[in-house]
C-alpha cells in the first residue's frame, strides 16, 4: 500500500485532479469581518431567535470537559474572533487550571464550574463544546439541548445505540444546531476523495478497508494507580463516583479516567469507536449513508498487552452491506503493513478501475489497467479543524445543517457500536463468562467474536446463536444505573 504521508504536498504534474469539479461543503470558507463584542450579549438574545446570531456578535461558548481534546478545542476557539469562551467545566482541578491559563490570555472574564449542569444554567452561554469521556457525551448533550444551547460534541456520539436514539430526538426536538467532532469531513482532500468514489472514478467499489494501528509496548497502559485519596485531595479534586456516572461503579483506577477510559468497555469501545469513528465515517459518506449493514462478523481478543484494559488489543471486524464489504482492523502492538511500511491509520477503497487510499496525510489513486484503469491522482493534506468550526458557526447563524450533524454522527457511531456489540457478544458467549443485566466482569475474557444479522427496521440484532443475539442487544441497549436516566430530568 502506498504511504500517502510521503506524498503529502506533491502536485499532480498532468493536472488530472483539475479535470473534475468537486462539491464544496457549505461554510468551508473563513468568516470575514466579524467584529469584536463583549460577553453578556443580553440585548441580542432578547430580540433574536435562538438559531440566529447578530452579524457582529460573537458566539459565547461553554466548554464541558477540558482535558487533552477539550483544551485542543478551546485552542481552536481561541484562534477565532467570532467565538468567545466564557465558561469552562471539569471535575479535575488541574484541567481547570490549565484551561484557565489558556483562556485568560485572551479573555480574562470567564466562569469555572465542576458540574456541567451549573454551566448550562448560565444564560449567557450560547453553545457548548463537549469533550468529556465518551460515556458522558449523551447526558451532557441531552441537558444542553433541553437548555437550548447549540452543541459541538466529540466523537463517538454515544456509548450505546439507545443513547444515540435519545440524542437524535433531543437535538431535533429542541431545534439546536449540532456539530459532531468528525472534522475530517471538512478537509478538502477528504471531500475530493469522497467525490471521486461517488463519481465512479475508480469504478465499482465492493471492498473498503480501514485500519488503526499503534506501536505500544507489551505493558502498554499498565495497571494504573489505585490511591483514590491522592486524587480526591485539593490538588486534584476528582469526584470518582460522579466521573463513573451511569455505568456500574468500579474501584478507583487512573486507567479508567483520563484518556485511557476509552480502553474500557463500560465507557467506550476501544479503537473501533476511537479512530474507527473517523475512518468509518468517511467510508459511509463515500459509499452512501442511506445504506445500512446487513450482517456483522468480529474476531479478536486481548492476546499481547499486559495491562488492565477490557477492550481487545487485536481486532478484525467486517460489515456486509448490500453492495460492498467494509472491514476494520486494529493492532495495538504493531503498526507494520504487508509491504513493510508503517501506518497508524488509513482507508483504502478497492474499485474495478483502481484503488484510492486516503488518510490525514492526503490521498492517492492508483490505476488497475486490467479493467480499463483510471488516471493516477495525488493530493496532500488539508486543514480539518478550522473549516469544521466555521461550518458550525455559519450553520448557527443561518439555521443550516452542519456537515457532521446529529444524524451523520449517530449513523457512524451506530455502525461502530454494531461491531463492538458483536465482539462483546462473542467474547462473553464463547468464554462462558458472566454477563448479567448488561454488567461485565472485572476482567474481560481473552478472546471472542461472533456473526450476527442486523435489522435496520427494528434497530436490533437478529439471527445467530440466540444467546449471542441476546447479549448483543443487551449491550446495545443497556440500562442506565445509579439514578441516571435517558428521560428528563435525567437523574433522580
Amino acid at each position: 500500500m502506498a504511504d500517502v504521508k510521503k506524498t503529502a504536498g506533491e502536485k499532480n504534474g498532468n493536472g488530472a485532479i483539475n479535470r473534475r469539479s468537486f462539491i464544496k461543503t457549505a461554510g468551508a470558507g473563513a468568516l470575514i469581518g466579524l467584529a469584536a463584542k463583549q460577553a453578556h450579549a443580553s440585548v441580542y438574545k432578547s430580540i433574536l431567535p435562538a438559531t440566529v446570531l447578530g452579524a457582529n456578535e460573537r458566539l459565547l461558548t461553554g466548554h464541558i470537559g477540558i482535558g487533552g481534546m477539550g483544551r485542543a478545542n478551546l485552542g481552536f476557539a481561541l484562534q477565532r474572533d467570532d467565538i468567545q469562551p466564557i465558561a469552562i467545566c471539569d471535575i479535575y482541578k488541574k484541567n481547570l487550571f490549565r484551561a484557565s491559563q489558556m483562556l485568560k490570555q485572551k479573555y480574562p472574564d470567564f466562569q469555572q464550574y465542576k458540574d456541567f449542569r451549573e454551566l448550562l444554567d448560565n444564560k449567557d452561554v450560547d453553545a457548548v463544546v463537549i469533550a468529556t469521556s465518551d460515556h458522558w457525551h449523551c447526558l451532557c448533550t441531552l441537558h444542553a439541548a433541553d437548555a437550548g444551547k447549540h452543541i459541538y460534541c466529540e466523537k463517538p456520539l454515544s456509548t450505546t445505540i439507545a443513547e444515540g436514539h435519545a440524542m437524535v430526538d433531543a437535538v431535533k426536538r429542541n431545534k439546536v444546531v449540532f456539530q459532531g467532532g468528525n472534522m475530517q469531513r471538512s478537509g478538502t482532500h477528504f471531500q475530493e476523495a469522497v467525490k471521486l468514489i461517488q463519481e465512479g472514478y475508480i469504478g465499482d467499489v465492493a471492498h473498503v478497508e480501514t485500519w488503526s494501528h499503534d506501536q505500544d509496548k507489551v505493558e502498554s497502559i499498565g495497571m494504573g494507580e489505585t490511591d483514590l485519596a491522592k486524587y480526591e485531595s485539593d490538588d486534584f479534586g476528582i469526584d470518582w463516583d460522579f466521573h463513573q456516572g451511569w455505568v456500574e461503579h468500579r474501584p478507583f483506577n487512573t486507567n479508567r479516567w483520563i484518556y485511557n477510559f476509552r480502553w474500557f468497555l463500560e465507557y467506550s469501545g476501544g479503537k473501533i469507536t476511537d479512530w474507527g469513528a473517523h475512518l468509518i465515517d468517511i467510508v459511509l459518506w463515500a459509499m452512501g449513508e442511506e445504506k445500512q449493514p446487513r450482517s456483522i462478523s468480529s474476531q479478536g481478543g486481548k492476546y499481547i498487552v499486559q495491562d488492565n484494559r477490557t477492550t481487545p488489543d487485536t481486532l478484525e471486524v467486517a460489515w456486509r452491506f448490500d453492495d460492498y464489504v467494509l472491514t476494520f482492523k486494529n493492532r495495538v502492538w504493531n503498526p507494520q503493513l504487508l509491504d513493510g511500511s508503517y501506518s497508524d491509520h488509513g482507508i483504502v477503497f478497492y474499485g474495478t478501475k483502481g484503488m484510492l487510499e486516503v488518510s490525514r496525510g492526503g490521498y492517492e489513486v492508483k490505476s488497475f489497467p486490467a479493467n480499463g484503469g483510471c488516471e493516477p491522482v495525488k493530493a496532500g493534506p488539508s486543514d480539518l479543524n478550522q473549516p469544521h468550526w466555521t461550518n458550525w458557526i455559519e450553520c448557527i447563524k443561518s439555521g443550516g445543517l452542519p456537515i457532521s450533524n446529529i444524524d451523520v454522527l449517530h449513523n457512524t457511531t451506530r455502525v461502530c457500536h454494531i461491531g463492538t456489540c458483536s465482539y462483546v457478544a462473542g467474547t462473553y458467549f464463547n468464554s462462558g463468562a458472566a454477563f448479567e443485566n448488561g454488567e461485565l466482569p472485572d476482567e474481560a475474557p481473552a478472546y471472542g467474536g461472533s456473526h450476527l444479522e442486523w435489522d435496520d427496521a427494528t434497530q436490533r440484532f437478529t439471527k445467530g446463536d440466540p444467546r449471542a443475539v441476546e447479549i448483543a442487544n443487551a449491550w446495545a441497549y443497556r440500562e442506565y444505573k445509579n439514578g441516571w436516566s435517558l428521560k428528563a430530568p435525567y437523574h433522580s
